[in-house]
This record gives C-alpha cells, structure tokens and sequence, in this order.
C-alpha cells in the first residue's frame, strides 16, 4: 500500500515537536509562517511545530491551507479555525484576528506559497497586529526572491562588493500605472 504523504510527514512532525517543543511560543502573538514554494519538503521544523501549536491559522485560503495541513499530517483540534485573511479582505480581517490575540490565542499567518507579506497578504496584518499593541514573530522559510538571488551568480561592479539587488514585488496590472513602475525601476542605480 502506497505511503500517504501525512504518513510520509510523521516523522517530521517528530521531529519538528523534538526540536522547537522546548522552545517558548509566547501567547498573544501573531506568528508569521513561511510555507513551501511549490515542494511540500521544503517546510522547517518550526513551521510545522507552529502550525501544529497555533490555536488559529490566517491564511489566504482557507481551502489551500487545509490541504496543505492535511498533507503534513496536521489535524486542526475543535476550535482552532482556519481564518481567511487575504487580499480583499485584509483589514477586516485582522480585527478577527487582533480580537484572537487579545484573548491569548496564539495565532499563525500563511500565505498559499512563501513568506506572508512579502508580494503576498499579511502586511497589513502585521501592521494592524502591532498597532493594536500585539506581538508580531516571523519564521523564515521559503522565499522566492532569495532563492532566485542565491542561484543567480549577481557580482556587483566593485568586486569587492557583495551582489545588491531591488525587489519591487509584481508590477501593476493597468498598464500606465505599469509603464510608472517601470519607468521608476529603471531610475534605479
């Protein structure tokens, strides 16, 4: 019988509880989870440990989210609700969520692929967490633009000098607010 990919996941899950269980996750506090780029065995241990732990998960969607811990082999116990946090509704939402904070719930934030906020949802989460007087902890993890950089053999011009780059996220979608952003990209030294 083929091996489900929660079976695969249990030992990682172990692990993950072995090595960031003894660790402090404090209460309150809106944890900022990295998830994998396209490949499921990119998650770290603290990921899975926080995902495990949280008493609610914000994500972007809801249904993604679901099949992705589904995948890992996390079961969400009574309670700990998958909230939907994203784009066109972001700011509403953090209410929901600051209200979760407020009463010690320990909330995670992930995004479908990457790091939240980062050309995804959550920035304005995070703010709003932090105004309201909360915690805001990042986990690092998969990131898109690291990954590219690291592979891309970028020599700035002074030898000496390590490689700088500019991340801009996703250009607009209307094109003259698109030619703008390009037009100021390319002023860049």
């Amino acid at each position: 019988m083929p091996a489900t990919s929660a079976s695969l996941f249990r030992t990682a899950l172990q692990a993950a509880r072995d090595a960031a269980g003894s660790q402090d996750y404090p209460q309150g506090t809106l944890y900022v989870v990295a998830t994998p780029i396209g490949n499921l065995a990119d998650v770290t241990l603290r990921a899975l440990h926080v995902l495990e732990l949280a008493d609610a998960i914000a994500c972007e969607d809801t249904r993604h989210t679901q099949s992705m811990l589904r995948a890992y082999g996390i079961d969400r116990k009574p309670g700990g609700q998958l909230l939907a946090v994203h784009q066109h509704n972001e700011a509403e939402a953090a209410q929901a969520v600051i209200s979760r904070l407020a009463q010690g719930e320990r909330v995670a934030y992930v995004s479908d692929a990457g790091t939240p906020g980062v050309s995804d949802p959550g920035a304005r989460l995070a703010a709003a967490v932090r105004a309201a007087g909360h915690r805001v902890l990042p986990l690092p993890g998969a990131s898109s633009v690291t990954t590219l950089i690291s592979a891309a053999g970028l020599v700035a011009a002074d030898a000496d000098d390590y490689s700088a780059f500019v991340f801009a996220g996703f250009l607009p979608s209307k094109a003259t607010e698109r030619d703008g952003a390009v037009a100021r990209l390319a002023a860049e030294p």
